[in-house]
């Protein structure tokens, strides 16, 4: 009777240790919500302001503040000469780093172009993506190396003020969109929110895995399209201002109106000879108008 016990034992602990150990490889290379520890301010107040550039149907954003100078994302190729207006209306002589989303030539294909015409110090990427050779491509082309961010880590700008990765949480092999970079500024008590390409899918998961998505400027996802901004995400994050990048009449399912109807407040890129310039004083005012 006890070898039968003895046998009956066994049998339970090798079930739970199956169990335990697909329950591990289902987690590898996922953040939970205790690993991703958002921050809710600023340690120090800054003058910062963010240009949302007119690149057509592409994204690039240009962060100032204390005198250092960031890129998310250089659009398309032929997006540079706008790229580069923008940059020098800004006095910006070099770059102290820039954060390519994803894959997509309508956010790397720039790069090439603006490595050789000002200094890159540090090319950030996540550090999962469906198309790992194309960014391995573009950096090479820049003759840069790319520095890997996962969910979780934080990324100093300047002295007390950070760039915090949300996603992607994990990958997605349908579309590449849905491996965005999500990044997100504390500022002065506000937060602006940078989402990339992302659409639905990668919404789903930032909503199920509990972050906080809460912001006050919001880059809308993937241009405005309607296979991105699901009510639920657009009330997670409740933005007071919304910013959508593109140009309709190269896409014209872009700034799409069931995207725009979810906000107050919303600018569309295309609107404007340079884009969109949002400042945050050191009281957290925010003032949006022309760059």
């Amino acid at each position: 009777m006890s070898h039968k016990k003895d046998i009956i034992v066994a049998v339970v602990i090798l079930a739970v240790m199956i169990m335990l150990a697909g329950f591990l490889f289902a987690m590898h290379g996922k953040k939970t919500v205790k690993e991703i520890e958002v921050i809710s301010s600023s340690e120090k107040t800054h003058e910062l302001s963010v240009i949302f550039i007119n690149a057509g149907k592409a994204d690039s954003h240009l962060i100032l503040v204390d005198g250092k100078s960031y890129l998310i994302d250089t659009g398309k190729s032929k997006s540079v000469t706008q790229i580069s207006n923008v940059l020098m209306k800004y006095d910006v002589d070099k770059l102290d780093g820039v954060f390519l989303t994803h894959s997509h030539s309508d956010h790397v294909g720039g790069l090439k172009k603006i490595s050789k015409e000002y200094d890159i110090e540090h090319l950030y990427t996540a550090n999962i993506s469906g198309d790992e050779d194309e960014l391995d491509k573009v950096a090479e082309k820049a003759d840069l190396k790319r520095e890997q961010l996962a969910a979780g880590d934080r990324i100093t700008i300047t002295d007390g003020l950070y760039l915090e990765v949300l996603g992607p949480l994990e990958y997605n092999g349908d579309d590449d969109n849905d491996n965005s970079l999500i990044l997100r500024l504390f500022v002065n008590g506000k937060a602006i929110l940078f989402t990339g390409d992302m659409q639905f899918a990668e919404e789903k998961t930032l909503l199920e895995a509990g972050i906080d998505l809460k912001c006050d400027i919001l880059k809308v996802g993937n241009h405005g399209n309607p296979d991105a901004t699901s009510e639920q995400f657009a009330k997670a994050a409740s933005p007071e201002y919304a910013i959508i990048t593109t140009d309709t009449t190269v896409d014209e399912d872009s700034a799409n109106e069931r995207v725009k109807a979810l906000f107050n407040d919303v600018y569309v890129t295309m609107d404007y000879q340079y884009g969109i310039k949002a400042d945050i004083s050191t009281d957290g005012t925010i003032t949006i108008g022309e760059a």
